[in-house]
This record gives structure tokens, sequence and C-alpha cells, in this order.
């Protein structure tokens, strides 16, 4: 399997990781959407779902992340260590200035 993870900035952020995979496929978010939406038999994933990904505006639950490391062609563990780490550092950026609620 080629290389996914190519330095720092991406081992440490999910939203970058996908956003680089997808590209890297020549896919657009829209694109991804409907193959994620082939592969997990849910209608309604969008592009602004998987935006929000990207973003680090949200994180996908257990059964996306499994559909989108099959869609990008990556293991889950690659996955669920970027997210990990995303969780790491917003909880770090937490300890200095709190998250204002939504």
């Amino acid at each position: 399997m080629e290389q996914i993870i190519t330095g720092t900035a991406v081992a440490n952020d999910f939203g970058v990781l996908v956003a680089n995979r997808r590209r890297r496929l020549g896919m657009s978010q829209r694109d991804l959407a409907d193959r994620v939406c082939a592969v997990s038999g849910r209608p309604t994933v969008t592009r602004h779902e998987l935006s929000r990904y990207e973003r680090g505006a949200r994180l996908p639950s257990r059964p996306m992340i499994a559909v989108l490391a099959d869609v990008l062609n990556v293991p889950i563990a690659s996955l669920t260590d970027a997210i990990e780490a995303t969780l790491a550092r917003r909880r770090r950026e937490d300890a200095v200035e709190p998250r204002r609620p939504g």
C-alpha cells in the first residue's frame, strides 16, 4: 500500500488526512460523498458532512470510520489514530482556552 501519511501535520489531524487522501485519489467532496453513500447504504451523506470532517468541525462515528477507510483505501487504524491525535490536540487547546458552547 502506498504511503498515506506524509508528515506530522497529517498524522496529527484527521481532517487533513481525509482531505489529502481524497485529493490524491482524484475525488471531489461530492465524489467521496457519493461513494460513501454507495458503500454505507446511507443515502444522506453529503459533501457538507465530509467538509465538516475535513475542517475538523466534526468527527465521524465508528461505523462511518470503517466506511471512510474502505472508500479511501486506508487502514482503519490510520483513521482512528488520527482521530485520537485530533482529540488530544483539542483537549490541549481546551486546557489553554475552553471552547464556547455552540
